[in-house]
């Protein structure tokens, strides 16, 4: 196999980790390629990439991954770990199961965004946990408007809005009051950040559908998020259509734990977030 190794350049832990594993894939007659920045190619050629850090590297490195169908194996070396398969401790023993071919791959939807401004197209980006428009710090209040498919949804005045896809239906969208959805299920999550409405409330699409969000009045600080790593600043007028991505990013999973039994581990934690949040 082709393996790749991604650590967290920032972690300690992660580098040393990483190490670790290099050389326990030489003694298994691997020559691995560390990949201390995931982009542009150096992905292309995996059969599978390691990861060693929190959600965020994963959701950069699998968001990248996916443009050539490479599956990522998440080992947590941060907090929560929504998307991580495996614990620290737990990598040694599935690395035979790993080279053994002994696992499943899981298949989740990504979401794509696409800016216009005065009808032209400036800027499209994709994203696997969610798209966030919000304002900045010192910012007034944003006047947009939602539509699914061209059909008018609701006008929100707050301090932003969260597409969400349903892996990120656990992370920034949950604590703006969104719900929970199952993560192998396609949909679309809509959820107002702090609206000035009693009336504003999360909607949920079928994946199918185009969603739009239109800045009907937008301060010079409101930017576009993507998977709360990178920004795109926005206008007054700015639309930004989001749908569902052509491609899928694939995880590899053991089967040792489920959905139900993460999220009932996480719940239960005194801080509750998700993945796109945390390195």
């Amino acid at each position: 196999m082709r393996i790749g190794i991604v650590a967290h350049t920032g972690k300690p832990a992660a580098m040393a980790l990483s190490r670790e594993l290099t050389a326990a894939l030489n003694e298994r007659g691997v020559e691995p390629q560390l990949v201390l920045s995931p982009e542009g190619d150096n992905l292309a050629q995996l059969d599978l990439a390691i990861v060693l850090g929190g959600d965020g590297t994963l959701l950069n490195t699998a968001r990248l991954a996916s443009r050539w169908q490479v599956p990522v194996f998440g080992v947590n070396v941060g907090h929560l770990g929504f998307l991580t398969e495996v614990e620290t401790d737990g990598l040694m023993p599935a690395l035979d199961r790993l080279l053994a071919g002994d696992y499943s791959l899981e298949e989740r939807m990504l979401i794509s965004a696409a800016v216009q401004r005065e009808g032209r197209e400036i800027a499209r980006h994709l994203a696997l946990n969610d798209f966030v428009i919000t304002r900045g710090t010192f910012a007034r209040i944003i006047e947009f408007s939602i539509f699914a498919d061209g059909q008018h949804v609701t006008d929100y005045v707050g301090d932003g809005v969260i597409i969400a896809t349903p892996t990120g239906s656990t992370a920034y969208s949950l604590a703006a009051g969104g719900p929970i959805v199952e993560p192998l299920l396609d949909a679309i999550c809509i959820t107002p950040i702090c609206p000035h409405s009693l009336a504003g409330r999360s909607v949920v699409t079928r994946p199918e559908v185009q969603v739009q969000v239109r800045l009907n009045r937008a301060s010079e600080s409101v930017m576009l998020t993507i998977d709360g790593q990178d920004g795109f600043p926005l206008m007054t007028g700015d639309q930004v259509t989001i749908e569902r991505a052509e491609q899928r990013a694939l995880f590899v999973r053991l089967g040792d734990r489920g959905f139900f039994q993460v999220l009932h581990s996480r719940l239960r934690m005194p801080q509750m977030g998700g993945g796109s949040r945390e390195a």
